[in-house]
Parts: C-alpha cells; structure tokens; sequence
C-alpha cells in the first residue's frame, strides 16, 4: 500500500494557519450537550457526494429536495457530509464559484434552521494530490468561515481531521481521500482522540474513502490498512460513515458498524455483484447514552420510503475484504 507523503501537507497546512485567524468564525460552541442525556435521543441525518459534473455551480434536484426535507420535516441535530461537496479535482476551475453555489444551496440553507453540519474532505474538494493544493487551501478557507458551533475536542487541523462531542458520542473527522494506508501521524492522532475520549458511550468515524469496497467501479479505492483495521478493533469504534463508493450499504464487522452512504449528486454505482444503482438516499442516524437506537436510509426524492436492508446482498467483496449486512450474524466475517 502506498503511503502519505506529508511534505507537501505541512506547506499547505502552514499556509492554512496564516489564513485562519481572520477566518474562524466566533460565538459559543455546543455539542447537543442535554441536562439529562440518559433520557434523550439524538438524530443525525448522513449526506455524501452531492457534487455534479466538473466545475458545476448547480445541484441536482435530489440535493435541494433532500435539504429541505431534513431542514423541515427531519430536523435533525446534526448533519454530517462524508466529503465531495463540490465538483473539483481538476485545475483552473472557478473553486470559490463553486462553493457559493453549495452553500446557497445546502449550507445556507440548514444554518438558516440552526442545524449544525460536519464535513470530512473529499477527494473532488480537497484532494491529497499535491497538484490540488489550491483547492485544499480553499477548503479551509470556505469552513474555517463557516465553522460549525460545535464542542470541539481536537481542532488543530480543522477542518481535514478533527474531533467534537456531541451528547453521549464522539465524532472524529479523518482526512481520507486517497486510497491505501493513512499516514502514520494521523493514525497516531486517532489513536490519542479515541483513547482520550473512552469514557464516552459511543464512537463515529467520519471518512470519504471507505476500508472496504461496496461499489462497481471502485474495488481498489478504498484504505484497506490493518492498522486502521486493528484501532477499530482496539477501540471498540462503533460506526464508520464513508463515501465515495455512491452506494448504500450499512454492513457490520468485528463489532463496527460501517455505514456507507449513497450518493446525493451524480453517478450512482451498483453494489459489488449487482447490475442496478444503488438508489439516493439520505441515512439518519438515531442514538442515545445505550449506544445506536437504528439506522434508516430515506429514499430520494420523496422521501418518505425507507430502505429495507433485508432486500440488499448478505454481503459484498470476496476473501479479508468481504464484509456481511448489519443485521447477519456471522462467526467468521472472513469465510
């Protein structure tokens, strides 16, 4: 597996950090901290890949639909974005263009009803490719502008990588969008974060690349690093949400919940095995101080249809890199 070459990272993230003072929004942060948390349930709803064709400046209909109907109807207390908010990835594209046309139309929109929103980098906004170093210095730009009010734990390197609590739960940003293993900075980070914070009741890694495949197409983009793998394991990680791979598929393994979430914007994929693309949906999350309560995925454009997961494949992938439905149980995930 390839590995990260943070030479160039640190030259963007000091120029970051010479920007940021002036950026970073002020006011109170909050986690959705509650006076009696043991009583109460919080909703997350899930978005990913909502971005159209390179350069774009408009959404799909499945976007603006999806944003009102969490904004009006789910009102969620947070909304979490698995990366690919805009359609870069290319060079001398009109970058802050693009993102004034995601903020009018998703941003904007979901602060207008005080409802937070956590973003992880996505490899068509801020790509690790030192060829795209504009853009991952436009990413910070646009977030540390629009900083969400959140209990942040670790904020260093927001917005890339970062961590916050939110009732009972700890959330931790990865800085994900490559394939093959995280640098080994980052997964010291993780290590720390998780171990810091192990007297909360649950944890929620926030990724755009995935540590497996489910998707036509993308069977190599994924991390598939063990030592990734083995902090899941070692922490007791409870959910990992990616993107990426534009198809729903919530499997379950060595106790983690991995909620790959279906795209929003264009390309749908089919799962591993399949011909038909995975529908769009929004996910949403449910969880309280004894852990995850349920996770539903709501089919686009409506709504008002909930995925029944019984209907997916009993598993996707072959061999180490096959991973089962949520709900099979299985003694041996790898056979």
């Amino acid at each position: 597996m390839r590995k990260r070459k943070m030479t160039w990272f640190l030259t963007v993230a000091a120029a970051i950090f010479l920007i940021a003072p002036d950026l970073v929004a002020t006011g109170p942060e909050s986690g959705g901290q509650d006076t009696n948390p043991t009583e109460r349930t919080w909703t997350v709803a899930v978005l990913a890949d909502l971005n159209g064709p390179y350069g774009s400046t408009e959404y799909d209909e499945h976007v603006t639909r999806a944003v009102e109907w969490i904004r009006t109807e789910l009102e969620p207390d947070l909304v979490v974005v698995a990366g690919d908010m805009v359609a870069g990835q290319r060079e001398e594209l009109d970058y802050p263009a693009m993102w004034e046309a995601f903020h009018d139309v998703v941003t904007d929109r979901l602060a207008e009803a005080q409802i937070p929103m956590a973003v992880t980098p996505g490899n068509h906004d801020a790509s690790e490719q030192p060829r795209f170093w504009m853009e991952r210095i436009e990413f910070a730009r646009q977030w540390n502008m629009r900083r969400p009010h959140l209990r942040f734990v670790d904020d260093a390197f927001y917005p890339f990588h970062y961590a916050f609590e939110m009732g009972p739960a700890l959330f931790v940003s990865l800085d994900g969008t490559g394939v093959g293993d995280l640098d080994a900075a980052q997964l010291a980070w993780l290590d720390g974060v998780l171990e810091e914070h192990s007297h909360l009741e649950l944890s929620i890694l926030l990724s755009h690349v995935p540590q497996y495949a489910v998707a036509e197409g993308r069977q190599r983009e994924i991390f598939d690093d063990d030592r990734l793998a083995e902090l899941l394991e070692k922490h007791d990680v409870d959910m990992m949400i990616s993107g990426h791979h534009h198809a729903y598929f919530p499997a379950r393994r060595h106790g983690t919940y991995l909620l790959h979430a279906a795209c929003l914007g264009s390309g749908p994929r089919p799962l591993l095995g399949d011909s038909q693309r995975s529908p769009r949906n929004v996910a949403v999350i449910r969880f309280g101080s004894q852990g995850i309560e349920e996770v539903k995925a709501f089919e686009s454009p409506e709504f008002n249809t909930v995925v029944d997961h019984g209907e997916l494949p009993e598993s996707v992938g072959k061999g180490e890199l096959r991973i089962w439905r949520e709900d099979i149980a299985v003694e041996t995930p790898d056979s």
